[in-house]
């Protein structure tokens, strides 16, 4: 009996060792989240370090080192810009592939991993490399927006237009709200036709769906999809619908408030933004929306409180990519935006900055940095310059 005793006091000092060993790499993993928010890059990198070296097996470490990374790296390609690419950055960037490499050989699903080389390689001009980890990330998680919108715009900027399109439409079925961000603003302006015809594809689409039977997720979308066309009664009719239906829905309420302030009620409009506030507070849109409506009736003291509110909520918008890795890792919801390039969440989805900004500057002009501000969203960069997006030409 004494070797057995023995053997099983050894085992259980070396699991007290291992189990501390995790503990302290998850407080590690803490400590990061802490040191990314406040931008310390080199203390993020060095809390990845030691949680990796104390769990080399968690691919997910591996994922949040390549993304810290690649933190002072261009924020966006084109096709001239790569040969001008600085040691410096390519020795960063290879170092980042290499850590998503890793993270991708311990865990091949993890498509965010895909997703973040992707953009890598093509910075590099690895292009092939970057299509066959974009259409990994699309088949792994096809549900996921950003994944739909990255690809589309490598095709987009390769010159495969009817591909790119597939992609976008495929991005704004999934999420209606795709039309009003700075990307699609962009691509509107510079090829209106393409921009138009995905919207009428997509109603198209959601209208037979709805036609089929009635789904208030479905009216939901097709709303705001109209609401976008400006055609206000039918938009209405069809929120109006699914807000009865499913009243837990914040952004029903904020289309259909939207539609309301068009149609000059206002007090209705209020009301809806309200009840959008109740059911998700950490929303930017109807913090703006309301803050807007106060400022025109000169309750000045609400109307910075709300724009101050919809500010600090766009700047803490929750990544596309956190439902995906909570499946995939079976851990709380991502705290940070882990994309590639550091922009994109923004670039993609509606940005209400800009205008909460202009709110708070024509209620204190005096203060200039309010009115340096005001074009946010607008100054947003393209993860693609030279290909219609950013306000540039195709060269």
């Amino acid at each position: 009996m004494k070797p057995i005793a023995v053997g099983f006091s050894i085992f259980t000092v070396a699991l007290c060792f291992y189990v501390g060993d995790l503990n302290q790499a998850d407080a590690r993993l803490g400590a990061f989240y802490t040191q990314v928010l406040s931008a310390d890059f080199a203390g993020a990198h060095d809390s990845m370090d030691q949680a990796i070296r104390l769990w080399p097996s968690n691919a997910r470490y591996y994922d949040w080192r390549g993304y810290v990374i690649c933190q002072n790296l261009p924020p966006h390609c084109s096709h001239g810009f790569r040969a001008a690419l600085s040691a410096g950055d390519r020795s960063a960037a290879l170092l980042a592939v290499a850590d998503y490499r890793k993270a991708l050989e311990l865990n091949g699903r993890d498509a965010v991993a895909h997703h973040n080389l992707g953009w890598l390689e093509h910075l590099l001009g690895d292009d092939a490399g970057a299509e066959a980890d974009w259409g990994a990330a699309v088949k792994i998680d096809p549900a996921n927006v950003l994944f739909h919108l990255s690809y589309g715009m490598f095709l987009n900027e390769s010159g495969n237009e009817p591909r790119a399109k597939e992609e976008f439409q495929t991005a704004v079925k999934l999420s209606p709200s795709t039309v009003d961000s700075p990307f699609f603003t962009r691509y509107r302006i510079h090829n209106q036709n393409a921009a138009d015809s995905i919207v009428g594809a997509v109603t198209s689409t959601l209208a037979s769906e709805l036609g089929q039977g009635n789904d208030p997720i479905v009216e939901a979308k097709l709303g705001k999809l109209y609401l976008f066309q400006g055609d206000l009664s039918r938009a209405a009719q069809l929120l109006e619908d699914a807000a009865s239906q499913l009243p837990n829905l914040p952004l029903v309420w904020v289309n259909l408030g939207e539609v309301r302030e068009r149609q000059d009620s206002l007090s209705s409009a209020m009301d809806c933004y309200k009840k959008a506030t109740y059911v998700d507070g950490t929303l930017a849109g109807p913090y703006l929306r309301m803050g807007e409506l106060e400022l025109r009736a000169g309750q000045k003291t609400t109307a910075s409180e709300d724009f101050s509110r919809a500010i600090e909520r766009w700047q803490r918008v929750k990544p596309v990519t956190a439902a995906h890795n909570s499946r995939l890792y079976v851990e709380d919801w991502q705290r940070i935006d882990d994309l590639l390039p550091t922009t994109l969440v923004w670039y993609t989805t509606p940005c209400e900055a800009s205008r909460a900004w202009r709110g708070l500057s024509q209620l204190f002009p005096e203060k200039q940095e309010y009115a340096s501000r005001t074009k946010t969203c607008e100054q947003l960069p393209s993860p693609h310059r030279g290909v219609g997006h950013d306000g540039g030409s195709k060269p």
